[in-house]
């Protein structure tokens, strides 16, 4: 406070009363003395115009012997304790001492509540006319209210609504002071400003009020005609008019709420089970203008006002209030997140637990909307870690990716950024978070948090051992890495041969300590090769890797084995319980096992079955350490059971099944496997001719087969085949007009029927698929489990042990045909009687010539009627025998073993049109 001017003679003081007081400054200079009628002990407030009419002026209060009694701003704040020799005056002068004209300065005694001030009564969120309406101007720039001792809560929240004037050079200016009557200071007072708001117009401000206390309202603003609204409400738990939600997981749908009009107060009381969760609570609207203002539950500030998230903990309640400012886009409605975050255990159960994050975490991709607003995961990074948040969208819509969070422990958001690339600091276990944007309602995504500085997290690079020690030439072989920090940048090299090798990384495991890669050694000569890992720049030697000289010869014969069932994804057998998902793969170990060797097998021949779809799709089985290619061995409608035969090459022991949408469980028969050791049968391919017709009661009597039933069919010594040496038949089997679903074994006579199956159908339908059995007497049975059924086989060769057939080569699955795109042959379906020919010999890597037969996977799709394929070695006469039997619009596999005569196959369709499409496995050659 300035020192204060000398005491005027008492004759010179105008007396006043507490209230507004009205004066003039007659002259340049003048120092008006007003004596108040206030006693010594009291306190007061002098309060002044901000803007507007009237000389501003400055006021300063002195007892009789002119000792100063408070600062301006204590008179302002109606803290001016008045403790010095009564009578005390109050001298007032102009800020400019140039000035005159006409003044106002309002007294106030705040040590007792005062009958002048009106009171303010405490509203609620959910009725907004509990509020005061003053005006100003005329003379008038502030008011006194009153909020009674038994009429208030521990913590409440003014709204104090102030009128822009149509005189736009006089911004708008206001304060708020609340003073209690026991002179023991203000409470705890805090303006919230709005972010950006310049002009404030339209404020809040949360108090702390003693129980059992009245407090005054001290309003002051301008000399000027506007009019102000002032309201309160309780802002701890027991405020009024909160909608109650509990914290919901993250991701949950969001809470809705209205706007109403700018300025609006909405309050939503969001629940915990424990003062130590830690909550997520986000507003999000179309324009990005909906504010939140959280308190706990005693109404003290947990998150100051915001349109972002915030993360409070501490209290088991928060109140939740929402607002669009002045000056902000208004929507309609707004949504809410109130994700619990945390709990005392650490992050919310639901967020997953990553390994590793030496490189980063992710690629994450996915969907969000307001049924599934976010998802989180639980890094293990370190203090000092630094990450590179890349998102992207994916959505062909023009919506935004989702918007990252990296949060400490403390609840603080350690990413900066914007659009699509976001820095992030990382800290001692740190919460990602990716929820959507404020003003999206959906996103699809690409993320991927790429760590700077790698390594991140606690662990350094290691590498420990590289397994195994031996691999076969001609053989694409996979290495296991064991270590930590492991990456898919981290690479195996071998050196010592003709040229450096380097593997191909394909995964690491999630907690970056087992890493697969997989090498090419199909023309690596034998010997001993170095092995290296390099990681970060940094080469790790681990000792040699053996390669031994590949079999003879890469052709095989053929091993007929009992059927035996080797996976079934329903019950967890050969691979883990659980269907395959979008996208998914099981591998399933097939070498040294049920009677197939460890080394040696060059293929294996599955009867895969695919059950219970949930949607569309389609199978490719491939051999695993190899890349999977397009080409495919089931095609599944929603709810269907088909099965396929397929024959696989095995490179590395075992085979990979991929679905492509929804999901499914498969079923695997092995019926036997190709071998190099020279041990088993040959094949011999003939005319496909017709065997078996139970309709006409061809090979078998003329009845279909029913329930539990079983018709056995002589094999051996008809149709070319010798009556002895024949190890195995390939046979299509057709089921067609059964009763009711059911399914078929083809098993060899004279040996126990096992679990293993090769067809399923359902009532009235027609359904092929190709059986490799072996044969043990000359004979082969047919057993089907329910209804009634009528069975058609048709031979297409058989295996031999007198040497004089083929034998075999597995090749990478290949599309040779499609005549939906013109590969192979015309780009046209094949219509009614019509005819595709297609060259196999020379192409996809078969040799131009010596080749006996193909192995071809063939599917009938889009067909414009019920019909059947035929498949047949061009340069023959076509038989009766079919191989894909199929109903209007049916997409249908099957695979063929087809003898090759001129080097081309011949498609034939029956009825209608229909585009066909082959993929060839392999072939045989003399």
């Amino acid at each position: 406070m300035s020192a204060a001017h000398a005491a005027p003679v008492a004759q010179d003081c105008v007396s006043v009363s507490e209230g507004r007081y009205a004066g003039t400054f007659a002259t340049a200079g003048q120092t008006h003395c007003l004596e108040l009628p206030s006693p010594q002990g009291a306190r007061i407030a002098a309060l002044t115009s901000l803007g507007g009419a009237g000389v501003p002026v400055q006021v300063e209060v002195v007892d009789k012997n002119g000792t100063a009694q408070c600062t301006a701003g204590e008179l302002d704040r109606g803290g001016c304790a008045l403790t010095g020799t009564a009578p005390f005056r109050a001298l007032v002068h102009a800020d400019d001492t140039t000035e005159t004209g006409p003044y106002g300065v309002h007294f106030v005694r705040t040590d007792l509540t005062q009958n002048g001030c009106q009171v303010l009564p405490a509203g609620s969120f959910a009725d907004d006319a509990a509020a005061v309406r003053l005006e100003t101007g005329g003379g008038v720039f502030s008011h006194c209210l009153t909020i009674p001792a038994d009429a208030h809560s521990a913590a409440e929240l003014l709204r104090i609504r102030y009128g822009f004037p149509d005189d736009t050079d006089l911004l708008p200016r206001y304060a708020i002071s609340i003073v209690d009557t026991d002179g023991n200071g203000p409470p705890s007072c805090y303006n919230h400003p709005a972010p950006g708001q310049q002009v404030r117009t339209d404020g809040l401000t949360s108090c702390d009020f003693a129980a059992g206390k009245a407090y005054t309202v001290l309003v002051q603003g301008q000399d000027a005609p506007r009019t102000l609204t002032l309201d309160r409400r309780d802002i701890t738990a027991t405020a009024r008019g909160c909608t109650v939600s509990a914290a919901t997981a993250v991701g949950a749908p969001a809470i809705a709420g209205t706007s109403g009009q700018t300025g609006t107060l909405r309050c939503h009381r969001i629940t915990t089970a424990a003062a130590t969760d830690r909550l997520h609570i986000n507003p999000r609207d179309a324009h990005d203008g909906t504010n939140v203002l959280v308190m706990d539950n005693n109404g003290g500030i947990a998150c100051h006002q915001r349109n972002w998230a915030c993360t409070p903990t501490g209290s088991t309640g928060y109140q939740v209030v929402t607002q669009v400012p002045e000056g902000y886009h208004l929507p309609a409605g707004y949504r809410l997140d109130a994700w619990r975050i945390a709990t005392a255990a650490g992050p919310a159960p639901e967020c997953t637990r990553v390994g590793s994050v030496a490189y980063g975490y992710g690629p994450l991709t996915g969907t969000l909307s307001e049924q599934h607003t976010g998802v989180c995961a639980v890094l293990p990074s370190v203090s000092g870690d630094r990450f590179r948040a890349d998102i992207t969208s994916t959505a062909t819509d023009g919506s935004p990716g989702p918007q990252p969070a990296l949060y400490n422990n403390a609840g603080r958001d350690l990413c900066t950024g914007s659009s699509s690339t976001y820095d992030c600091q990382g800290s001692d276990q740190s919460l990602f978070v990716l929820s959507l944007q404020d003003w999206a309602d959906h996103s699809a995504y690409r993320a991927n948090l790429v760590c700077t500085n790698a390594p991140c997290g606690s662990e350094e690079v290691s590498v420990g051992t590289v397994t195994p020690g031996t691999v076969q030439s001609g053989t694409v072989a996979t290495l296991t890495v064991q270590g930590t920090a492991l990456g898919m940048s981290t690479t195996v090299r071998l050196t010592g041969g003709p040229a450096p090798l380097t593997a191909t990384t394909v995964s690491v495991s999630e907690d970056g300590r087992t890493l697969k890669a997989s090498v090419d050694l199909r023309s690596a000569p034998a010997g001993n090769w170095n092995i290296s890992v390099v990681a970060l720049n940094s080469e790790y030697p681990r000792g040699t890797l053996t390669v031994t000289p590949p079999p003879v010869s890469g052709l095989g014969t053929y091993k007929p084995i009992t059927p035996t069932r080797l996976m079934d994804t329903r019950s967890g057998l050969g691979v883990p319980k659980a269907k395959v998902g979008q996208g998914g793969t099981a591998t399933l170990q097939v070498t040294g096992t049920a009677g197939i060797p460890a080394a040696g097998v060059t293929a294996v021949v599955l009867n895969v079955t695919a059950t219970d779809p949930t949607d569309a799709s389609y199978v490719s089985v491939y051999p695993n350490g190899t890349t999977r290619t397009s080409a495919s061995n089931l095609n599944v409608t929603a709810g269907q059971t088909i099965p396929n035969l397929v024959i696989v090459p095995v490179v590395n022991g075992k085979v990979s099944f991929y679905n492509n949408a929804g999901s499914v469980d498969l079923i695997a028969d092995i019926a036997g496997y190709y071998t190099t050791d020279g041990t088993g049968s040959t094949y011999k391919p003939i005319t496909p001719t017709r065997l078996m017709d139970t309709r006409e009661g061809l090979g078998v009597p003329k009845a279909k087969v029913g329930q539990g039933g079983t018709v056995t069919l002589q094999a051996t010594g008809t149709a070319g085949i010798p009556a002895t040496g024949v190890t195995a038949l390939v046979l299509n089997v057709t089921a067609t007009d059964p009763t009711t679903g059911s399914y078929v074994s083809v098993y060899p006579n004279g040996t126990t029927r096992t679990s293993a199956s090769n067809l399923n159908f359902t009532a009235g339908q027609t359904i092929p698929n190709l059986v490799v059995v072996p044969v043990v007497n000359g004979k082969v049975s047919f057993y089907n489990n329910a209804g009634s059924v009528d069975l058609i086989a048709d031979v297409a060769g058989y295996y031999t042990t007198d040497g004089t057939g083929s034998t075999y080569k597995p090749i990478t699955p290949t599309r040779l045909m499609d005549t939906r795109s013109g590969l192979g042959v015309p780009k046209a379906k094949v219509g009614q009687g019509g005819t595709a020919t297609l060259q196999v010999t020379g192409a996809a890597g078969l040799p131009a010539a010596g080749v006996t037969a193909v192995v071809l996977n063939v599917t009938a799709t889009d067909p414009t009627d019920a019909s059947y394929v035929s498949v047949y070695p061009n340069g023959t006469t076509r038989t009766s025998a079919s191989n894909l039997n199929f109903t209007a619009g049916q997409t249908i596999p099957n695979l063929v073993i087809v003898p090759v005569v001129n080097g081309k196959v011949s498609f034939y369709n029956n009825a209608g049109s229909v585009d066909l499409i082959a993929d060839i496995a392999g072939y045989y050659t003399s």
